[in-house]
């Protein structure tokens, strides 16, 4: 791979969402999966510090001498730090009793602190108990599409910024929208990155195998060694087993008996192992919107990748979308990554009755709900779960995802808009 690509540093959305956190006073914890780019992300904001004349001192606990002296002499890592404005501390899950030796850290400097980590956990429980009021938590996971597209398609990226917020798909027009060839440039974009995902490494790899080997590399070290030790488990074939069923049923109702009988674990270990990879950013667990429990399903989740490329890998399948009979939930999943992204820190969930009238998304915004529904095939229609959801629940907007539909419906009082999957 050249030089100048290894290098090079890809802007991250993150970037502005934390601007306004670096002056205050809280300490930053920056979480997310590993190899998503937190060190890289860390020394873009040493160089950040550095052009505003702020003295930075940059520790990795991967380091076993810098982690040591935090463990055993906090009072000498207080000496060593204090000439300076800014610590910045990587991988900070390695530190034993990390939080309570940051909170005195923390206490006794005027020194503004951010760490990283690869498990929300470890960092956000053992730290954050300690650190009530004095930590803010933000997540790095791999690129989102923007962050992709800005690199494999720098001039469309530009032209995708300058047309359509990032942030306000309610206020969608329609003449806002691209032409056929730029619109058709955009969906390949969109549905290559959805094959092999977002981590970095992959992302600038130059060929098919070198980006399958990375996702390998990646399933092995983190998944079936740091995984598999939060578990404690003996062998990994259980993780694996219940990862790979997961991965075969994106977007649909989680069956923990199913799971179990099928993975030989019991009912109660594949609740951890679950809720272990929503943990350590592997999965995103979703859950059911209701209002009335005896007609709306209220229990059993869905579960999405936090990306797809390692998703893809699990089932060892990087066909062409088109070519698949899964690429409705594929573009399902992106689209709830998307949304995620679009909408920090709020609960993204999906509407299901009893009769099986289903939304695919419901995000509850300032006394307001917003249903979404993904129709990436055909000419999509408003259909009957949608009818039915906007008849019960009266919003004002909802939304048809789609490949290349642009469009505007009313029902009722609700507007729905039909905008390509691509824009978010």
């Amino acid at each position: 791979m050249d030089s100048h690509i290894n290098s090079m540093y890809i802007h991250r959305e993150l970037e502005k969402e934390i601007q306004p956190f670096l002056k205050r006073r809280e300490a930053l914890a920056i979480v997310g999966p590993r190899q998503a780019g937190k060190t890289t992300f860390l020394t873009h904001l040493v160089k950040y510090f550095e052009s505003k004349r702020k003295r930075v001192r940059f520790f990795t606990f991967e380091n076993r001498t810098d982690v040591e002296l935090f463990e055993k002499d906090i009072h000498d890592f207080k000496q060593l730090i204090e000439p300076y404005d800014c610590v910045i501390i990587d991988e900070f899950q390695y530190a034993k009793e990390g939080g309570q030796n940051l909170k005195y850290l923390y206490d006794t400097t005027n020194i503004k602190f951010i760490i990283s980590g690869s498990s929300s956990l470890e960092l956000t429980f053992q730290t954050g108990r300690y650190m009530v009021g004095r930590l803010l938590t933000f997540n790095l996971g791999p690129f989102s599409f923007r962050e992709y597209l800005s690199y494999v398609e720098p001039e469309l990226f530009q032209a995708l910024t300058k047309k359509i917020s990032h942030t306000k798909l309610s206020s969608f027009k329609i003449e806002q929208g691209f032409g056929d060839v730029l619109h058709e440039r955009l969906t390949h974009a969109l549905e290559i990155y959805c094959i092999y995902g977002g981590y970095p490494a992959v992302v600038l790899a130059r060929t098919m195998a070198e980006k399958q080997k990375l996702l390998e590399g990646i399933i092995n070290t983190y998944l079936l060694k740091e995984i598999k030790g939060l578990l404690h488990l003996a062998s990994e074939r259980g993780l694996l087993t219940t990862t790979r069923l997961l991965a075969a049923q994106i977007g649909n109702l989680v069956s923990y008996q199913e799971l179990s009988a099928s993975s030989s674990l019991s009912y109660q270990e594949v609740k951890r192992h679950i809720s272990i990879l929503e943990k350590t950013f592997i999965l995103r667990i979703v859950r059911p919107f209701f209002k009335n429990k005896r007609t709306e399903v209220v229990k059993n989740p869905k579960t999405f990748f936090l990306d797809l490329g390692l998703r893809n890998f699990l089932l060892s399948d990087f066909r062409p979308l088109q070519t698949r009979n899964d690429f409705g939930a594929i573009m399902e999943n992106h689209a709830y990554n998307a949304l995620s992204s679009l909408h920090p820190g709020r609960e993204i969930r999906f509407w299901r009755t009893k009769s099986k009238a289903e939304v695919d998304f419901v995000i509850e915004k300032e006394g307001r709900l917003y249903p979404l529904e993904v129709k990436y095939s055909g000419r999509p229609k408003i259909g009957k779960s949608l009818y039915s959801f906007i008849n019960k629940f009266n919003p004002d907007s909802a939304f048809v995802l789609t490949r290349d539909i642009q469009d505007k419906q009313k029902i009722g009082e609700t507007t729905v808009r039909f905008t390509p999957l691509s824009y978010l």
